[in-house]
């Protein structure tokens, strides 16, 4: 499908819009494989989540650059407007289950992104019932700051590795953090980041007591 948009979103992530195929029905939290046809690039395949929703006339990604010249998102941060990336029919990677807390790293935050929006257009109260844990470097690598600001208010909470900034907490995702803005241990937990912070925050909540069945990652345990 042809590239119609491609804008960087800060100094390694882009935003891709992409033709939509006739007929293409994807819904929030569901991601594809996608790959390019470019020489060097014959075997490289990735999933990436869907960031636009079903209603929305073309398709949204959010990608995240690998500098190392024979990574995939580098190739694709090489094409140009009308070129063509291939993608897969989509499938399940997040199911939304109801209120609950999404804990992001980086670019874990996109799939929760059509979520989010979802729940806006259906005038859901997202201020009571949900909670964003996002964590990133610095205040610049933070991905739709004001946008997310403006749907979840003070329940949008900023937690920062490298740099401290006004409303944001200074460090990482841990335990403290968890047990100070996790009012409910019956509810869902959608985490979504590198391997081994998927596999350390899911093992901290069920240390404070959240059942394994209530929490979703995108790599499986």
């Amino acid at each position: 499908m042809k590239i119609l948009e491609k804008k960087y979103l800060n100094h390694n992530v882009i935003r891709f819009c992409v033709q939509k195929p006739y007929g293409y029905v994807h819904r929030p939290g569901q991601a594809i494989e996608l790959s390019i046809a470019k020489p060097g690039y014959e075997l490289a395949i990735a999933p990436f989540t869907i960031t636009s929703l079903s209603s929305d006339p073309h398709l949204e990604l959010i990608v995240k650059i690998n500098q190392e010249v024979d990574s995939l998102t580098y190739g694709m941060s090489t094409l140009k407007i009308g070129e063509t990336l291939q993608i897969t029919e989509p499938w399940d990677s997040y199911n939304y289950k109801g209120r609950g807390v999404f804990i992001a790293a980086g670019t874990g935050i996109t799939p929760f992104l059509p979520i989010l929006k979802e729940l806006e257009a259906k005038g859901e109260d997202l201020l009571k019932e949900h909670v964003l844990l996002y964590g990133n470097r610095t205040k610049e690598d933070i991905l739709f700051y004001g946008k997310l600001k403006k749907v979840l208010g003070r329940n949008c909470i900023h937690i920062l590795s490298r740099s401290k900034s006004p409303n944001s907490i200074y460090g990482r995702i841990n335990m403290d953090i968890l047990k100070k803005n996790i009012k409910d241990l019956h509810q869902q937990f959608y985490i979504c980041g590198p391997r081994l912070f998927e596999k350390d925050i899911s093992k901290q909540l069920i240390a404070i007591g959240v059942k394994k069945r209530y929490i979703q990652t995108g790599n499986k345990f």
